[in-house]
């Protein structure tokens, strides 16, 4: 769900987080998992959208913070986020070594071999996009470099080609809006969903 002014409730106690929902369905809830509240989870699961492991962890999701991407037919909610955290960069780098396709049909392998030669990859002019589960597990990853889109979707799965679809059209929004002097073509964007098939 795509929020153009989204309302975030962020708090320790998995029921004011349940109680923010009934005011605003869009509101997005962040829980901070500290304190004496850590293991009293909410009724609903689907409560929370984001578990954060500390306040400034809940501050950093808010301020990378793009829109939600429901997965169909689950009960599940994906966050988008601008940029990517040192975890999701430790997580990356392990997708890379396992994945067979990876390392054989791209050249990922070579700028996701190490942290250094990623950081060295990323400064490079790419703008990148990440896509978490609400425990902060990368699930996807989309970079711009020259206006060129190419996503990952981590796992593999029937679900990835849509997911990877809903994905691009919310990303290819915000980085056309940020960055006005690099527009994505619609021929740019059939071809990164050819280099996925």
């Amino acid at each position: 769900m795509k929020l153009d002014k989204p309302t975030f409730a962020v708090s320790t106690r998995a029921d004011n987080l349940a109680k923010a929902l009934r005011t605003s369905q869009k509101t997005i809830t962040i829980w901070v998992r500290a304190g004496k509240y850590k293991n009293r989870f909410p009724l609903l699961r689907t409560t929370v959208t984001y578990n954060a492991k500390s306040v400034i962890d809940a501050g950093n999701y808010q301020k990378r913070f793009i829109a939600t991407l429901p997965v169909a037919k689950t009960h599940t909610k994906l966050s988008i986020l601008k940029e990517i955290s040192n975890d999701e960069i430790r997580q990356l780098l392990a997708f890379t070594k396992r994945d067979k396709t990876i390392r054989s049909s791209t050249h990922d392998f070579d700028s996701f071999k190490s942290k250094k030669s990623f950081l060295s990859w990323k400064k490079r002019g790419k703008y990148i996009y990440t896509l978490i589960n609400k425990n902060g597990r990368l699930t996807g990853i989309v970079w711009f470099n020259k206006g060129v889109p190419t996503v990952r979707i981590y796992p593999h799965s029937s679900k990835a080609k849509t997911l990877a679809k809903k994905l691009l059209v919310i990303v290819c929004k915000d980085f056309e809006k940020n960055n006005r002097k690099l527009t994505v073509s619609k021929n740019r964007l059939g071809q990164a969903f050819r280099i996925m098939s």
